[in-house]
């Protein structure tokens, strides 16, 4: 499944004709594969959690996503709870342990890996687009980590808050709203500046700090122009 999700990611951006064409390549080595990935595509205009989350609702409600709780990361970090869980990954709260300071994370797993190196590649993309990004309402990237049992992992900036689902469902004044508003277009306007432009922004990837500022805080979901990536090149 990683492979449909990978290669949907990758034509869904295409222009129809150049779509087809890698299709019809693709039916040629793999015509089960290209099959699904064609019905897919049919919804080229849904998000992507739209049509992820309820293929992995069942397997999530039945992950044991909690044996996580407890492994170290890096040698430094030790996983104390889970903070949520979606269609493409789950969140923890991790606590440093070696007692040089007190420091809280975020420690994010991908849940659609069927492997340690699909994992790290999924790592890889996501951790590249926070690391090229500088802005205080986007979660900072710290680091690529692994845990004790060997799988890899996002280390990034702990943000106390709710999400903002939760936010809108509380009751929050006028004021309150117009400056999440702000916040988060700041953010989304800053990326977009950079080359990056998230595809799949929902109530559930962003955060409403405690000075009721929006934080974005996912970005396995997003188009990155390749042209404007020139800070490591």
């Amino acid at each position: 499944m990683s492979e449909l999700y990978q290669l949907f990611s990758e034509l869904n951006f295409l222009p129809l004709d150049e779509q087809k064409q890698q299709l019809e390549r693709l039916a040629k080595k793999k015509p089960q594969l290209a099959e699904e990935l064609a019905s897919l595509l049919t919804y080229r205009n849904t998000k992507v959690s739209a049509l992820i989350e309820p293929l992995y609702q069942t397997l999530a409600e039945h992950e044991e996503s909690h044996t996580r709780i407890g492994r170290v990361i890096n040698n430094k970090y030790k996983i104390t709870k889970l903070l949520g869980q979606g269609g493409m990954s789950d969140v923890y709260q991790a606590k440093r342990i070696d007692g040089l300071i007190e420091h809280t994370v975020a420690i994010k797993y991908f849940a659609l890996a069927d492997s340690s190196n699909t994992a790290l590649n999924m790592i890889k993309k996501e951790a590249q687009i926070l690391a090229d990004l500088d802005h205080h309402h986007i979660a900072s990237f710290i680091d690529i980590g692994h845990d004790n049992h060997q799988e890899p992992n996002i280390m990034m900036e702990y943000i106390n808050g709710m999400t903002l689902f939760e936010f809108l469902n509380s009751g929050p004044s006028e004021e309150a709203r117009v400056r999440v508003n702000q916040t988060l277009t700041s953010a989304i306007e800053y990326a977009k500046s950079k080359g990056v432009e998230h595809d799949d922004l929902s109530k559930s990837n962003v955060l409403v700090d405690i000075n009721g500022n929006a934080n974005i805080i996912d970005f396995d979901i997003a188009k990155y122009d390749q042209l404007n990536k020139v800070s490591y090149q």
